[in-house]
C-alpha cells in the first residue's frame, strides 16, 4: 500500500516559494496613479537648472556711452578752446563745404606723403552722426589742426591702436575724432568702453568716408590742415611714438 506523499512545507512560506516561482504582491504591481506624470515633470525641472543655474534668465547689460561730444570739434560750443571751424565768417548750411584758402591747399600737407604711404584730399560733403548724440558732424566744414582716426571694433589693429588715440587728446595737444566705420553702434561702444576710449566720435556706417579717401582697409589716420585739406595715412597700427611724431610733422607740435 502506497503512502500519498508529502512535500514539507517551511512555516511561512507560500507552497508556490518552493518551486521558486514567486509573484510580488498585487500592490507592488500596480503603478500609483500620477507617479509617471510626476517623474516626468522632475526631470524636466533637473535640465531647466543645468542651463540656467538661477532658474531664471539675466537680463541683458545696457550699451555703456563712453563717447565725449562732439560740439567741441565742430564750433557749435562757444566755450571749445580747440575748434576745428575757421575762427572768421559763418558757418556753410548743410551739404556746402567751406571754401578757405583754396590756393594754399594745393601745397598744405605735401610732406606727410613722403615716407610713400599718405595722400593728401579734401574732406568730403558728408554729414555724419555723433555716438554721443548732438548735432551731426559735417566733415567738410572741419579745419585743423585736427587728426581724424577711422576705426572699427572688428579690425585687430584698430583696437591696438585706439588707447594711443585717446592718450594722444588727453595731453591737449592737438584735438582727436573717431569716426566707427562699417561697424555696429554698440559692438563699438562695448570696445570703447573695454579700452577706456572716449574721444568725439562719429558713426559712418556706410564707410562713407574710406569710400571717399580710396582705401579699402582700416586703420586710417587723417590728419587736417587749416585749409581742411587731409594728409592720409594706412598703417598697420600707429604707437605713441609714431602718433607725435606725425603730430609734430603736420602741426609743429611735439
Amino acid at each position: 500500500m502506497s503512502l500519498p506523499t508529502h512535500q514539507a512545507r517551511r512555516p511561512g512560506l507560500h507552497p508556490a516559494a518552493l518551486s521558486g516561482k514567486v509573484s510580488p504582491p498585487a500592490a507592488v504591481k500596480r503603478r500609483l496613479p500620477g507617479m509617471g506624470a510626476l517623474a516626468t515633470a522632475v526631470a524636466a525641472a533637473t535640465l531647466l537648472a543645468g542651463c540656467t543655474p538661477s532658474g531664471a534668465a539675466e537680463p541683458d547689460e545696457p550699451v555703456p556711452q563712453p563717447f565725449a561730444a562732439c560740439a567741441p570739434l565742430t564750433g557749435s560750443d562757444p566755450a571749445a578752446p580747440n575748434s576745428t571751424l575757421p575762427s572768421s565768417g559763418t558757418a556753410a548750411p548743410s551739404g556746402t563745404a567751406v571754401a578757405t584758402s583754396g590756393t594754399a591747399a594745393a601745397t598744405s600737407g605735401t610732406g606727410g606723403a613722403g615716407d610713400g604711404k599718405a595722400r593728401v584730399i579734401r574732406l568730403p560733403e558728408l554729414s555724419l552722426d555723433c555716438m554721443a548724440g548732438g548735432a551731426a558732424v559735417r566733415l567738410a566744414e572741419l579745419r585743423g589742426p585736427l587728426v581724424i582716426n577711422l576705426w572699427a571694433s572688428w579690425c585687430p589693429p584698430c583696437r591696438k591702436e585706439l588707447p594711443a588715440f585717446q592718450r594722444l587728446a588727453d595731453s591737449g595737444r592737438v584735438p582727436v575724432l573717431g569716426v566707427v566705420t562699417e561697424d555696429g553702434r554698440d559692438a563699438a561702444a562695448w570696445l570703447a568702453d573695454e579700452l577706456k576710449v572716449s574721444l568725439p566720435t562719429v558713426y559712418d556706417r556706410s564707410g562713407g568716408l574710406k569710400a571717399a579717401v580710396g582705401e579699402n582697409l582700416l586703420p586710417l589716420t587723417l590728419f587736417v590742415g587749416a585749409d581742411g585739406r587731409a594728409t592720409v595715412y594706412r598703417d598697420v597700427a600707429l604707437t605713441d611714438q609714431t602718433l607725435a611724431q606725425r603730430v609734430e610733422q603736420h602741426f609743429g607740435r611735439a
